[in-house]
Parts: C-alpha cells; structure tokens; sequence
C-alpha cells in the first residue's frame, strides 16, 4: 500500500463512526486482496503472502466487530471463516483463483455496509483527534489540506 493510500485511511479513521470503519476495514481488505493478486502475477511470494497477512488482519477485525447479540452476526462469521480458510487455500497452493466466490461475498456485504452507514448519524468514535481542513489556498490548480491543532493535549493525561 502506498504511504498516500494509508494516509487517506488514517484521515478517514479518524473521521468515521462505528459503521464507517466497518466500511474502511472492507475497502482496506480488497487493496490488500488486489495487491495478493497483483503479486502473484508478479510471481513475487514475499509480497503475495505479506499482503494475503494483511488481508486477513483485516479481515480478523471485521470478525471482531461483529456483534453476536444480532441475528445476521452468525451468518456473516460464518462467510467470514469460508474467506479466511479460502485464503489459506491461495497461500498453500499459490493460485488466486481460489478467491473469486469469496471476493464477490465480501463485496455483496461491502455494499450492504456501505448502504446501511449512511444512515448512521453517530459521531466519530475518535476524540481528540486533529482536524483537517482541505481547500483551495495559495494555488488555484492544487487541492492543499491543513491540519489545526487542538486546544487540548492528544496523548495521555498525567
């Protein structure tokens, strides 16, 4: 992932409700998918199981945000373990071709994710976080973003 793509997670990290990050966690799984696959072709293996190790980070907090306590949360654990004992699969026999049925069920819940968090009116689970503003200052072809410090202390209170 380039250093400009984890910046623009972290930013939206930052920013996102309890939905949102369920939302990020998806997008980030997929990057990290298509840069297995991408890998692969490659035939670089370092990189295809460094990414396929991300994927499935990714995927083991998308498994600890389900809430049990939901009726649906047991169905998608359970479309969640398939994804993960197909990635298993891709890493043991090296071939990508495993994942198209899982992919498309991750992207079938994607979208359902996606759709549902906006209308999640819930604020950012951060605090305390910098804020960003991103507008057009001092050029008129460049978009600049600037950070503003808050009043407070971000880290620990002593």
């Amino acid at each position: 992932m380039t250093d400009e793509k984890k910046q623009e997670y972290t930013l939206r990290i930052t920013q996102a409700n309890p939905s949102k990050l369920v939302v990020i966690l998806y997008e980030m799984f997929f990057d990290f998918a298509d840069e297995a696959k991408e890998a692969l072709g490659k035939q670089d293996r370092g990189s295809f199981y460094a990414s396929l190790d991300k994927a499935q980070q990714a995927l083991s907090q998308l498994i600890g945000s389900l809430n049990f306590e939901q009726d649906p949360a047991e169905s998608i654990y359970r479309v969640y373990l398939y994804v993960s004992a197909s990635m298993g699969v891709c890493r043991g026999k090296l071939r990508f071709d495993q994942m198209a049925t899982p992919l498309k069920l991750m992207r079938s819940l994607y979208e359902t994710y996606k759709a549902d968090s906006a209308f999640d009116t819930r604020g950012p689970v951060m605090d305390n976080t910098q804020k960003v503003y991103a507008g057009l200052t001092y050029s008129r072809n460049s978009l600049t973003e600037n950070m503003e410090e808050g009043a407070g202390n971000r880290g620990f209170f002593v």
